[in-house]
């Protein structure tokens, strides 16, 4: 009696359960997410063949352009070398001038300073005698040797520019 009673609960049960109702909605999913997985199937080829046109194409250039890249880049390379060796010829430069101006006793950097001191140190100095020529004076750097002037040397344009 048991057995009848749950033969005929199950039935009931097997009964009440609608397949289409349970299953249909899990299919549809499925579907809906295989048509999904083709679209991005698709687009993923798309990208890859467009990339791999792109890549193709541009690297094709790039290595194209290689040789003129070399060339610029030791065009650059020279150029910087040119900076360098200008900054040097300046720095050089300013070396004299701070000399020239330390000999000539300039301070004043007006028209009327940079006129007039320069004659006024000059007889200044000449009529001044060293008291002992016996202490040892400090050299100090100039730009006129053996009563000459001496500029400094710097480069010529025409060793760099064609």
């Amino acid at each position: 009696m048991v057995e009848k009673k749950a033969a005929e609960d199950y039935a009931k049960l097997f009964q009440s359960i609608s397949l289409d109702k349970e299953v249909n909605p899990i299919y549809m999913n499925i579907e809906d997410m295989l048509a999904r997985l083709d679209e991005l199937e698709t687009l993923l080829a798309n990208v890859k063949a467009e990339n791999n046109i792109i890549v193709d194409q541009y690297t094709n250039n790039i290595v194209g352009f290689a040789k003129e890249f070399r060339i610029l880049k030791e065009r650059i390379d020279t150029l910087e070398n040119f900076v360098g060796l200008v900054n040097n010829n300046v720095d050089e430069v300013e070396k004299s001038l701070d000399i020239a101006e330390n000999e000539l006793n300039i301070t004043d950097y007006s028209l009327k300073g940079l006129i007039f001191k320069p004659f006024l140190s000059k007889s200044k100095s000449s009529n001044q005698v060293s008291l002992d020529s016996s202490i040892e004076e400090t050299i100090i750097p100039s730009n006129i040797k053996n009563n000459e002037f001496h500029p400094v040397q710097i480069f010529k344009t025409d060793n760099y520019f064609k």
